[in-house]
């Protein structure tokens, strides 16, 4: 999922945010017992030059050396982490239970080549598999992308593969741009958009290769409720964002989160994406996944429990900055943070963040998004389209 230099509007959409209701949803209130997975996002892998000497930057922090990633694969075999695949994940996503301690799953977005010449040998090498997330556009693709017959080796050895879309867009942007002049698209074309991207993604990647694409990686990881209604109608068995935290098993099925690794992911900051710890949460608003229209809204999370934790540290996060004036009432147990100027519309990703009296790190994680909501009756009857079909096919 290499994110390509966007244009202001994209990025903006990208650092944004969205709400739904009035009242908060449930959110994950995770079990005493239960174990964070964490499912890991990587790119390309090649050794890259410094394109600036002084301040040793890499020119794609997409890329990671084959290296770096070994010694990734390395500690997760010394510290026997329980590296699984993608579908032995999904059928622990689908039975509700909690997974092993440390689990691990292992993905790579867009479909790079360099999976196949540098990973796969490596990936074997441990004993593990990934799962790669391909797009139509990058299928066939050039040189530098797999083709069909490296997929099907892949998997004949118990590599995995899913869809991340047609074209890698932004799911949940409705602007567009033709004859080169931006436009918003109306309900209609955006859910036919959305339509094409999503399940005809997977109808075009199976009949490429062969393979079921039982899930989806969204591309820059943005996803709502209208794109999720989208990956149900497909039949896709579950979602992954690149919101970089856990997930337990109380985690939206279609709201995975995934952490993902760059071109300075050294070693000690790969052992700190295991050192995160869970934030017991039991509600949140603007929900997971939602889309509201309100500009200036209050952002809400209920703490299930906040023992062992340091009280005067619990804060909300929006994207990198940490909001300080973020209220925090151990009585309620509810945390605010009141906006007093207009967001900007778009995806916004959201997270509480607290220590405890060891100075150890926590947080829950989410995504929500500020925009214009779909006809709801168009989206369901475009939703529910090849559900109906099928059904009759069945009778």
């Amino acid at each position: 999922m290499k994110i390509k230099k966007l244009p202001a509007i994209l990025a903006v959409f990208l650092t944004a945010v969205v709400f739904m209701q009035a009242s908060g949803s449930a959110a994950p209130q995770m079990k005493d017992e239960e174990s964070p997975v964490n499912i890991l996002c990587y790119h390309r892998f090649e050794q890259r030059k410094i394109t600036d000497p002084k301040k040793k930057v890499f020119g794609d922090i997409y890329y990671i050396s084959p290296d770096m990633f070994e010694e990734h694969l390395k500690y997760l075999k010394e510290n026997k982490y329980n590296v699984i695949s993608m579908s032995e994940y999904v059928k622990i996503v689908e039975s509700g239970k909690s997974a092993p301690a440390n689990t691990v799953v292992i993905t790579v977005d867009d479909g790079y080549r360099s999976v196949y010449e540098k990973a796969y040998p490596l990936l074997k090498k441990y004993g593990y598999t990934a799962t790669t997330y391909l797009y139509n556009n990058f299928l066939p693709g050039g040189k530098n992308a797999l083709n069909v017959a490296q997929i099907k080796e892949m998997a004949a050895d118990g590599f995995e593969f899913g869809s991340h879309s047609a074209t890698h867009p932004i799911l949940t942007l409705k602007q567009k741009t033709k004859k080169g002049k931006k436009y918003l698209m109306d309900d209609r074309e955006y859910l036919k958009f959305l339509e094409t991207e999503i399940v005809g993604s997977k109808e075009y990647l199976e009949d490429k290769t062969g393979l079921v694409m039982d899930t989806i990686a969204y591309p820059y990881g943005a996803y709502s409720e209208e794109v999720i209604a989208f990956v149900k109608k497909a039949g896709y068995k579950a979602g992954f964002s690149v919101v970089p935290s856990y997930n337990t098993a109380e985690t939206d099925k279609y709201a995975l989160k995934r952490t993902m690794l760059y071109n300075n992911s050294d070693i000690e900051k790969f052992k700190k994406i295991f050192e995160k710890r869970q934030i017991k949460i039991k509600s949140v608003y603007p929900p997971d996944s939602a889309i509201i229209e309100e500009r200036i809204p209050a952002i809400k999370a209920e703490l299930a429990e906040d023992a062992g934790l340091n009280t005067a540290t619990i804060k909300f996060m929006m994207g990198r900055v940490v909001l300080k004036d973020s209220v925090y009432n151990p009585d309620t147990k509810m945390l605010t943070y009141e906006y007093s100027t207009k967001m900007t519309l778009g995806t916004h990703e959201v997270r509480v963040i607290a220590k405890d009296d060891n100075d150890r790190s926590y947080e829950y994680a989410w995504m929500f998004i500020i925009g214009k909501h779909a006809d709801p009756e168009l989206l369901r009857k475009q939703t529910e389209k090849k559900q109906v079909k099928e059904v009759e096919n069945n009778g």
